[in-house]
């Protein structure tokens, strides 16, 4: 991990990633107004609520493709950077009663947050580097005090897209 500068003047963009069954609890809503507030005082330049994605996913019956290949993502920062995104996501085996198949899932956190700087992805949370763990509250309380040098101990990944692949929430529900 280097000291850097973000790679424009711009302010940052936020997506955050919710689980489909959680997405009205009040946690989560609370990091909902919490970004967007961070939107309007110009520390991120959006803060995208994209889609909620489902709790668990797999590469053979994941008719949304975009879940998986998000975590790819996320999990190619992780790697670049030393760090895990376990507990935060899980990878594990799932079998049905009954069946013989066993099939890999990976579980998504009940939120997570993707820190982008134009088509680099700057951090991704929650991650872990073994001793410390980097939680959505944490990042965003950083992002509030004004902090924003800590976003430099990261090595972003260039990224071929510059909007979530996830579909956004409209403006009133991401608000409610």
């Amino acid at each position: 991990m280097t000291d850097r500068p973000t790679t424009t003047d711009d302010p940052l963009r936020a997506e955050l990633y919710l689980r489909g069954d959680t997405y009205g609890g009040f946690g989560v809503q609370q990091l909902v107004a919490q970004a967007k507030r961070l939107e309007a005082n110009g520390t991120f330049s959006e803060s995208i609520v994209a889609g909620e994605w489902h709790r668990c996913h797999t590469q053979a019956e994941d008719w949304r493709s975009e879940a998986m290949e998000t975590y790819e993502e996320f999990r190619a920062w992780a790697e670049t950077n030393g760090f895990s995104l376990e507990p935060g996501f899980q990878q594990r085996t799932r079998s049905f009663i009954g069946m013989d198949d066993v099939e890999e899932v990976v579980v998504f956190p009940v939120v997570a947050l993707a820190v982008y700087d134009a088509d680099e992805l700057e951090a991704v949370f929650p991650c872990t580097d073994g001793e410390r763990t980097h939680t959505v509250e944490s990042a965003l309380a950083a992002f509030e005090r004004g902090d924003e040098e800590w976003l430099t101990q990261f090595d972003p990944v260039s990224v071929d897209h510059r909007e979530p692949r996830l579909e956004p929430e409209p403006e009133s529900v991401a608000a409610d």
